[in-house]
């Protein structure tokens, strides 16, 4: 006889997603050149094609993704050039080949990649459009979709005719931050709570591809020359398709440390995910400018508890550490980027809550155990999550708050 069955599911945290467009090819940009004399395009797309990605991030706070990256999730993928969809664009009896949609791209579908539009199609100097793309992540944990959208970019051509301004970014468009891997992020947390001696040295050392504080290399150019005319750069926060905030290096509220006409320093603490817009200056005029973003990543991480020691009878209180791997490495200091939270089970108390951080030390009489063989037991174990970007630390109006060189104090 079959007795009743009850399906039981795992509990799977929602999914967080983000999505942005971003030119996967830097030697054909959204940007083309037109030049009349010759009539050629450059880059021409017929010889050297666009790709651009909706770049899209996920991530789940119970650690239940093994990748940030989403692409091999999307379905219905739609791509739009101003407004309608590029599948259903009928092109002008007659146009030249160059200047046709149907034949001129491809909508890829491999891993990745998948939901790139790899276009050959020559953009005149008259033309000009809006592309953005939408779909769904198909979430397989919980069985539902997750509906999508872009922003806009701006496919375009310049007249050759007209001076020819650029600006390159000695960094991929695409900046990934992974707290795990930052050591000067760890050495300043071991120096402000006296783990390690402060040694200028330590922290050039330190300060490495995956630290916090990135100089981002960025260069003028004028046609294929970098340029000499006296120029300023500026830095702007974007918040839509058409709405730009300028950034301010010298306040303390941002995390824009410097711009100079060689580079631009973050500090990638202060950022969850940002897109951002540089823009080149001659005379007060903005002759050129280029967008990057940055994203900062949730890698999947394991925790254990250290002490499998049993508790003598005349113990009042349990000392204990955490152990946490991410890729394979053990995590030093992981209280500084992992919010974890010390819990215990007995037999008449379940749920307790200790204290928060990598380490713990609790009285034994909080946590409810007995005195017989069937309630002189303890479960110890973390609850833990992420923790966010830092913020600037503040009072209610705004004042903040900082050491004695001006330093602004971050928290997270």
């Amino acid at each position: 006889m079959e007795i009743t069955r009850k399906r039981i599911r795992k509990d799977f945290a929602p999914l967080n997603a983000a999505v942005s467009l971003v030119c996967r090819t830097n030697g054909s940009p959204m940007t083309q050149t037109f030049n009349g004399k010759t009539g050629s395009y450059e880059p021409n797309r017929q010889l050297t094609p666009t790709v651009i990605l909706p770049q899209v991030t996920v991530n789940a706070n119970d650690g239940s993704l093994s990748s940030p990256y989403g692409n091999a999730m999307l379905a219905s993928m739609q791509w739009l050039v101003n407004g309608v969809d590029i599948t259903t664009i009928e092109d002008a009896p007659g146009e030249e080949a160059q200047y046709k949609w149907q034949g001129n791209y491809t909508i890829r579908m491999d891993g990745s990649n998948r939901g790139a539009l790899e276009l050959r199609r020559n953009v005149k100097v008259s033309e000009k459009f809006e592309l953005q793309f939408k779909g769904v992540i198909a979430d397989q944990r919980l069985g539902v979709t997750i509906p999508i959208e872009t922003d806009t970019v701006t496919l375009a051509t310049n007249d050759a005719s007209e001076d020819d301004y650029a600006i390159s970014l000695g960094e991929d468009t695409i900046i990934q931050y992974d707290p795990s891997k930052d050591r000067l992020h760890r050495y300043n947390y071991k120096v402000a709570h006296g783990l390690t001696t402060a040694d200028p040295q330590t922290e050039v050392d330190v300060t490495d591809e995956n630290a916090y504080r990135r100089d981002i290399p960025v260069f003028l150019y004028r046609g294929a020359s970098l340029c000499t005319e006296a120029f300023t750069f500026k830095v702007y926060r974007v918040n839509s398709t058409t709405s730009f905030t300028l950034i301010d290096p010298t306040a303390d509220d941002n995390e824009l440390i410097e711009v100079t006409q060689n580079s631009i320093t973050l500090d990638l603490r202060l950022i969850t995910k940002a897109d951002y817009l540089v823009r080149a200056y001659i005379a007060n005029k903005e002759v050129a400018r280029q967008q990057f973003s940055v994203n900062r990543l949730y890698p999947v991480y394991r925790i254990r508890t250290t002490n499998g020691t049993a508790i003598a009878p005349d113990e009042i209180e349990r000392y204990d550490e955490a152990m946490v791997d991410c890729d394979g490495n053990v995590v030093e200091c992981p209280e500084s980027i992992i919010k974890m939270i010390w819990k215990t089970d007995t037999a008449a108390k379940t749920g307790v809550t200790h204290n928060e951080g990598g380490t713990t030390l609790f009285m034994l009489e909080k946590t409810g155990i007995g005195n017989t063989y069937t309630d002189d037991w303890l479960d110890t174990y973390i609850d833990a999550e992420h923790k966010p970007a830092h913020g600037i630390a503040a009072d209610s109006s705004g004042n903040i708050y900082t050491d004695e060189n001006g330093t602004p104090y971050i928290f997270n």
